[in-house]
């Protein structure tokens, strides 16, 4: 199956977890690289299946495909399985104790940000706009309320 369009890039995951985009090439260099490449901790690889993963998540939380309308309904998408990739990228490299706190926030972020996409998917496979508002019936009026007072 082909990558969604909305799957995130890996800069997108990287703004997430800057401190992972530090290169080893050389000694000491402490830049971030705003990115994954070979010289990262994880590889561009390792972060690519990560996305991969999350993109799965993603779209088995909302039935398998996103709506095309309304537009942001993919920018949810791919801000969701950023989220969730950044998580398990802290998850699975962790250096010290504090990547763990870092990912438990990840995680609620990524559970937040997948909640609401499932309900903005429910809503806009809701019908047309507005169809979510309630519907009142009310009885006819008794007969006596026909007449003049």
């Amino acid at each position: 199956m082909a990558d969604p369009s909305w799957t995130p890039s890996l800069e997108q995951v990287a703004d997430h977890i800057p401190t992972r985009t530090r290169s080893a090439a050389a000694a000491g260099d402490d830049s971030m690289l705003g990115t994954f490449n070979q010289q990262t901790t994880p590889t561009n690889e390792q972060a690519t299946r990560q996305i991969t993963a999350a993109v799965a998540e993603v779209l088995a939380a909302v039935g398998g495909t996103i709506p095309a309308a309304p537009p942001h309904l993919v920018t949810l998408a791919s801000e969701a399985a950023a989220l969730r990739a950044a998580a398990d990228i802290e998850l699975a490299y962790p250096g010290r104790q504090a990547d763990v706190s870092v990912y438990e926030q990840l995680d609620r972020r990524a559970k937040d940000a997948l909640q609401r996409l499932i309900d903005a998917v429910n809503d806009a496979n809701a019908g047309p706009e507005g169809s979510l508002l309630p519907v009142y019936a009310f009885p006819g009026p008794a007969w006596y309320g026909d007449y003049p007072l």
